[in-house]
């Protein structure tokens, strides 16, 4: 389960949830692009390519995308270089 926990304090079940600066820049994104019963590999895509829009709008934000996928198995952990990104300078 997944829960959005805004500034007042609510916990409220969401399919998703964003945060950080960058993600003002990507809502719209991803309310487009995610759906239910994602595979892990589309997720991980959605992922990449909602960071690195978030990345070439945000001067906050860092410049690679770390991610992790949490299974019963353990912690899958995974990088994506600056100059591999799906979108940004780089890509542009």
């Amino acid at each position: 389960s997944v829960f959005n926990i805004p500034l007042g304090g609510a916990c409220i079940p969401m399919p998703f949830a964003l945060g950080g600066s960058g993600s003002t820049f990507i809502y719209g994104l991803v309310d487009s692009d995610f759906k239910e019963n994602m595979t892990k590999d589309e997720a991980l895509a959605l992922c990449a390519k909602a960071v690195s829009h978030a990345m070439a709008r945000d001067g906050s934000s860092g410049g690679v995308i770390r991610t992790c996928v949490a299974t019963a198995e353990g912690n899958e952990r995974e990088m994506i270089p600056g100059n591999k990104l799906p979108y940004g300078p780089a890509g542009w």
